[in-house]
């Protein structure tokens, strides 16, 4: 891991989080091939984080100075695993695609996050990229094809791209310094007290998968798209604007999608392909002039809402 931090050190911020896209892009595929293996949606997801959390056990020790910033790591810890979680169940509910497409809503969650919380500068370039994602959203939502279960899937679904959002503005300034391994560290754990109650109430007799091709796909997720792209996003998001993450975040959508239909073999409909090439110019739209309605101090923030 030392190497592994010698390395990264010399790498720029944006680098690290495009490769840390390209792994989480991932996650729709692995969780998809353990869906079909008869995993629940708990257990998945509880998979994504335990391994990575053993591993990152080590590097809990944090000085007491340090204990807000631990607690809000936890925080961010339980509530991405909730997003997580009925981010999975929607894949599993709705159609793959649609599932992916909403969890790329986050450009509108960090435009109304970073305004409205972290008092961010808000610019025209920032709402039509917004404004863009909500269309491409649309395109894949269709009311009337939705069931009671669905419906809640689907209104579920909005939470990881709320809660990702939330952690995209908080990670591009943080109130105390903590290492990248103890922030993963803090925030796993917070993933793990929430995820091991509601996967042993929900499958008490845990069912692992029947074949080798699950088992590589239970280490994909927990290490190629959860444990890896995590570590260089959140040293990553440290050195890159949220804008930047943003805009790099196209990378995710596009392996999501295209691994998918690969290996899957999904089809993608027209309104797909198109909803997915909305959000990819939606998220390369590059900030210029804020509002007027921004104030003086914000105007001068290094860091912007998208």
């Amino acid at each position: 891991m030392n190497k592994v931090g010698g390395i990264t050190s010399k790498m720029n911020g944006s680098v690290l989080v495009l490769l840390a896209a390209v792994g989480f892009g991932f996650n729709p595929l692995f969780a998809q091939i353990l869906f079909a293996q008869g995993m629940s949606v708990e257990v998945v997801t509880l998979c994504r984080f335990i391994l990575p959390g053993v591993l990152l056990s080590f590097y809990l020790r944090t000085s007491m100075l340090l204990w807000p910033e631990v607690i809000r790591m936890l925080m961010l810890g339980f509530a991405n695993a909730l997003g997580v979680l009925a981010y999975f169940y929607a894949l599993q509910t709705l159609t793959p695609a649609t599932a992916i497409l909403i969890y790329y809503t986050y450009p509108f969650f960090s435009l109304l996050i970073g305004v409205l919380i972290f008092k961010r500068s808000l610019s025209i370039n920032a709402l039509l990229s917004a404004f863009l994602v909500l269309i491409a959203a649309s395109l894949v939502i269709e009311p009337s094809q939705l069931s009671v279960a669905s419906t809640w899937a689907l209104v579920g679904c909005f939470l990881a791209p709320m809660v990702f959002a939330l952690q995209i503005q908080y990670l591009a300034k943080p109130k105390q310094h903590l290492t990248a391994l103890s922030r993963m560290a803090w925030s796993t754990m917070g993933h793990l007290i929430v995820l091991i109650p509601l996967a042993v109430f929900a499958s008490p007799e845990i069912t692992l998968p029947e074949q080798i091709n699950g088992w590589w796909a239970l280490l994909g997720l927990a290490f190629i798209a959860a444990a890896l792209p995590q570590y260089l996003f959140v040293i990553g998001a440290l050195r890159t604007k949220p804008e930047v993450i943003v805009i790099l975040g196209a990378v995710e959508l596009v392996v999501a999608m295209l691994s998918s239909a690969l290996f899957l073999g999904q089809a993608l409909t027209r309104l797909d392909v198109t909803a997915m090439l909305l959000v990819i110019v939606a998220l390369s739209i590059r900030e210029t002039k804020t509002l007027p309605m921004v104030l003086e101090k914000d105007q001068k923030s290094p860091a912007s809402s998208l």
